[in-house]
């Protein structure tokens, strides 16, 4: 990658807290392979681990945090692997948190990593979570123990809605000199919660690896039995997604005779509810869960839609990613779906109910010929991160501040 004229290379450091599966390290892993060349980078992780720390380029440096920081990173089933005295230490402020909140958690076990410094930019790429949950600490980390000329905090959430809007996160955001959305629905969201931030936020899109999207669709494609609407859905089974509503909509469109195969990828917390409300409605042959998996594109790639019924979205990745697989998509109108999903040509932004969701899909069911047309068009489309990389080169300009 060129690096721009008249531009030394600035040194950056990233934090997270892990590399786990997930939208957020995806967005992050990708990033860090578009800017390895053009920055000198250092990614600290509360926890070096997950999935996608193999996905890490070998110019980046990798640090990890101080011992009892990476609780932080770390679920309460890997704490257990470290021994008693770690799992019973986060056990505790698990629970502490859970009754009051993660205030002094957080800033006790910040407060064991040694101070930063040497950097042009520090960027705390995730989003704080609600006070009840044991999660987050990266704005605090970068706030209080990093020395950076610019100080950038990342939005990948609707924040007026997800739960995390409190006075206490509104004044950490405050401290930061700017803030990134990766859309334009996230950042407006974010900007109605806090409107003295608005000339401090930015739009900086998440970075795709487009080229392993369809390398790894290739690998194996499922194929799907003909003669069905197959439509797939690519999603932690959690109450947000909706899974459950969706499920409803399914039902009355089978019902009506229509023939759906509907094929859900992903795993979570309502795994065993959505198994039940299944079998209790004899939908086993209709509705098939398959647990998270490691390559999820090869079940998108001969799906006849991507169906996202979720009650509340940020930017999802996965729309971007069967775009580019040539599926089109039917979704909730959520924070960011009008904007990522072009009506009537890359699919179709739905109200945000059960019968919207019945309408849309059933749209599909009565006109197939329109499937193909927009999966003609999809496939006709460049797909770049040239934008999202523009965006990225402005966002950590310091005469901007």
């Amino acid at each position: 990658m060129d690096v721009p004229l008249n531009q030394s290379k600035k040194k950056i450091l990233v934090v997270n807290n892990n590399l786990a599966t997930g939208g957020v390290q995806r967005s992050l892993v990708n990033l860090l392979n578009h800017i390895k060349e053009e920055y000198e980078v250092t990614l600290l992780l509360f926890s070096n681990s997950g999935n996608y720390v193999q996905d890490v380029p070998s110019e980046i440096k990798v640090i990890e945090a101080a011992p009892l920081l990476r609780l932080l990173g770390i679920s309460q089933a890997q704490a257990k692997k470290l021994g008693y005295a770690a799992y019973s230490f986060r056990s505790t402020l698990a629970l502490y948190t859970k009754i009051f909140n993660n205030h002094l958690p957080i800033s006790l076990l910040i407060s064991n990593q040694r101070k930063l410094s040497g950097f042009d930019v520090a960027i705390s790429f995730l989003h704080n979570a609600e006070e009840k949950s044991f999660y987050g600490g990266c704005n605090e980390f970068v706030l209080q123990r990093v020395q950076a000329k610019l100080k950038i905090a990342f939005i990948h959430c609707d924040y007026s809605n997800y739960g995390g809007n409190t006075p206490k996160n509104q004044q950490i955001y405050k401290r930061f000199d700017k803030v990134a959305a990766v859309s334009e629905g996230c950042l407006q969201s974010f900007v109605k919660a806090i409107p003295e931030l608005e000339g401090r936020t930015q739009c900086v899109y998440n970075f795709h690896n487009y080229s392993e999207y369809m390398t790894k669709a290739n690998e194996n494609p499922i194929n799907y039995p003909r003669g069905h609407l197959n439509i797939v859905t690519v999603a932690r089974l959690s109450s947000e997604k909706g899974i459950l509503r969706g499920i409803e909509v399914i039902k009355r469109l089978i019902k009506e005779k229509y023939r759906i195969r509907w094929h859900i990828i992903g795993d979570g917390s309502q795994r065993n509810e959505i198994e039940k409300e299944i079998l209790d409605n004899d939908l086993k042959e209709c509705i098939v869960l398959y647990g998270n998996q490691d390559n999820p594109y090869r079940f998108i790639k001969n799906a006849d839609l991507f169906f996202l019924p979720s009650f509340h979205e940020a930017a999802p990745m996965v729309f971007n990613e069967s775009k580019y697989l040539g599926i089109p998509i039917v979704t909730t109108n959520t924070t960011s779906a009008v904007e990522m999903v072009k009506e009537g040509f890359e699919g179709t932004v739905c109200e945000n109910n059960e019968e919207g969701m019945y309408k849309a899909i059933k749209q599909f069911l009565n006109n197939p010929k329109t499937i193909k047309e927009f999966k003609d068009y999809l496939t006709a489309q460049n797909y770049s991160n040239v934008t999202a990389l523009e965006q990225f080169r402005k966002l950590i300009e310091v005469r901007d501040v």
